[in-house]
């Protein structure tokens, strides 16, 4: 696995879009060391931003709607873009996956504001995930630094709201990550509830409030605060996080969290890890329960087997002006 991040357009290619007030951006070249099978796009853009993002991937017959953004849709519509679907690969939601593997690919984002102004390309972020087709990814080495560290980061329970409490793991999550940067004093940051989240992601074409990236737009649009979507090798990476002090959101099968030996049909569920013990084993907050219940110990090989369902996929979220924390092999 590997993911590309592009805190800034600047670079990319610019050219008039195909309405007025509209930029198009074009990706250099994402050419992996390895022939990937699935891509995750997410973006950050401000409020006032539309974004339509695709996917060209080299030998496809042409492009992949990836999601159609906005985070007033008032102004303009919010959906991801079903029925896509041909001889060369699919999108699942928010996910391109190729029927062979794959190799270079380019990222184009037609972007305009809701005022007509001009979009700034410094003020627009994309992460780009690709995850090998074959070979498995070699586990992370563990880092001795998150063991015995717990991370104090605010419960959300999707359980406090009626029309929620079957659906809403994923808003929650953002809450916790949201509300965990607001008490490290990172200015700006409001003090959104479940709810608002969820009327903030929520993908009409799914139908529901699961779409990966649009969780992560909603997050990324905060002052302050960058968000994507990755894939990661092992729980060596989510200890690198830790250690920086950084939770995360995992997406999990919840039966399989649970004890379960296999997943069940639509079981995915989304938690925050929130640290390790002394022996590795793993704090989350699970926004499924109700919240005397939600702050608990996982062992380590029973979450690790619930995370590999959505192939290790997590929702990252750090201040800008920090950047991500260091990765000696630059897998992000």
């Amino acid at each position: 696995m590997r993911l590309w991040w592009y805190p800034n357009l600047g670079e990319w290619t610019r050219s008039a879009g195909s309405v007025p007030g509209q930029v198009q951006f074009a990706s250099p070249p994402i050419d992996p060391p390895f022939g990937w099978n699935e891509a995750i796009v997410s973006w950050n853009a401000p409020t006032n931003v539309v974004l339509e993002v695709e996917a060209w991937p080299e030998g496809s017959p042409h492009g992949y709607a990836l999601g159609r953004w906005s985070a007033d849709t008032n102004a303009a519509p919010r959906s991801s873009v079903p029925g896509q679907q041909d001889a060369w690969g699919k999108v699942e939601t928010d996910t391109l996956v190729a029927n062979q593997p794959a190799r270079m690919l380019r990222i184009r984002v037609r972007a305009r504001k809701v005022d007509g102004q001009e979009v700034d390309p410094g003020a627009l972020r994309i992460g780009v995930s690709l995850v090998g087709a074959t070979n498995a990814p070699v586990p992370p080495a563990a880092v001795p630094a998150a063991r015995g560290r717990h991370l104090d980061v605010p419960l959300h329970s999707q359980a406090d709201y009626p029309e929620g409490v079957q659906s809403w793991c994923s808003p929650a999550s953002i809450a916790m990550l949201l509300g965990w940067w607001r008490s490290r004093g990172l200015g700006g940051i409001p003090d959104v509830d479940v709810r608002a989240v969820a009327h903030g992601v929520n993908d009409p074409a799914w139908p529901g409030t699961g779409n990966w990236p649009f969780n992560t737009a909603f997050a990324g649009q905060q002052p302050g605060l960058s968000a994507c979507v990755a894939r990661f090798a092992g729980l060596g990476d989510i200890e690198a996080w830790i250690a920086a002090g950084r939770p995360v959101a995992a997406s999990v099968s919840y039966a399989q969290l649970k004890g379960a030996p296999i997943p069940l049909p639509g079981d995915g569920h989304l938690v925050v890890v929130t640290g390790f013990t002394a022996t590795g084993d793993v704090w989350v907050n699970d926004p499924g329960v109700n919240r005397e219940r939600g702050t608990r110990v996982v062992p380590r090989d029973a979450f690790d087997r619930a995370w590999k369902h959505s192939r290790r996929t997590v929702y990252l979220v750090w201040p800008s002006r920090e950047g991500k924390p260091a990765r000696g092999d630059g897998r992000w």
